[in-house]
């Protein structure tokens, strides 16, 4: 009889195989991997350190992007209180929190009281408007520095539309025309002339342009309140600048794109198009008065 323990425990014996002698499978052992040094916790995005956002940021996130998806319109009144921590599930200093954060960025105004409540703002150029006029203060900008951003984004549009030679263009821009024909003083006509400016980028359908213009023209706005600079009586060079006005519109209508570029930045780097009362190229912005 064989001692099935005895085979067992007897060592491989090597084969010979071309030759040669081969280890039998078992006595085949791999060699081991070398080992490698863990990464450390900055090197790799394991172990980077989460932050949880609050529960005020959490309700506040959610109204904000209702107002910016349109699901909010500018003047809509938020449900009251109770109801929204009931949707939300939350507690009135966390809601009253999140209110606050959506005040601070202009999307709603909150009035106290029996009968107050939440109104819903829609996102304002004027709002951007301000923070970069700080922004542009702080640096120390000058007027020129605004009107001269003007002169370089502006008249490519007014290419763009001679080029397009749409009638419905030269109908818009003859309506802003028309608009300050009909001011009956300087803060209306100066209105009508920075809505001429505005109509002409937005035109062009780009709505980056548009709002980067909107905005220079709120800081030259907030500029002529903070310094009075508008005459109380008729506005000087109105005339010139109606004309001006008018000869684009017939530059666009004919289609010439160069001449129309060309007309509207000289009427952009003419002085009277700065602001009055001083050379704007050496005037610092002050914003806040």
């Amino acid at each position: 009889m064989v001692d099935v323990r005895s085979i067992a425990a007897r060592p491989p014996v090597a084969t010979a195989r071309g030759g040669k002698l081969v280890a039998p499978p078992s006595a085949q052992v791999e060699a081991p991997l070398p080992a490698r040094a863990p990464l450390p916790v900055g090197a790799s995005p394991i172990g980077r350190q989460v932050r949880v956002p609050k529960t005020a940021e959490l309700v506040a996130g959610q109204l904000r992007r209702r107002i910016i998806r349109g699901e909010l319109a500018e003047g809509d009144a938020l449900p009251p209180e109770p109801t929204l921590m009931t949707q939300f599930g939350v507690s009135r200093p966390t809601l009253r929190e999140a209110f606050r954060v959506l005040e601070a960025e202009a999307l709603i105004s909150v009035r106290r009281g029996a009968h107050g409540g939440a109104r819903v703002h829609a996102p304002s150029p004027a709002v951007a408007a301000r923070y970069a006029g700080l922004v542009l203060e702080h640096r120390g900008a000058t007027l020129g520095d605004v009107h001269q951003a003007s002169g370089v984004l502006e008249p490519p549009c007014a290419a763009q539309l001679a080029e397009r030679r749409d009638p419905t263009d030269a109908a818009e821009l003859r309506r802003c025309l028309a608009q300050a024909d009909a001011a009956v003083d300087c803060d209306a006509l100066a209105a009508a002339q920075a809505e001429f400016h505005l109509t002409l980028v937005r035109l062009t359908g780009n709505h980056s342009l548009a709002l980067v213009t909107d905005m220079l023209q709120h800081l030259v706005e907030i500029a002529n309140a903070q310094q009075a600079t508008h005459p109380v009586g008729p506005e000087p060079h109105a005339d010139a600048t109606r004309v001006t006005h008018a000869r684009l519109i017939e530059l666009i209508e004919a289609g010439d794109a160069a001449a129309a570029a060309d007309h509207w930045r000289s009427h952009l780097a003419a002085p009277e198009h700065a602001i009055p009362g001083g050379p704007a190229d050496s005037c610092l912005l002050d914003l806040l008065g």
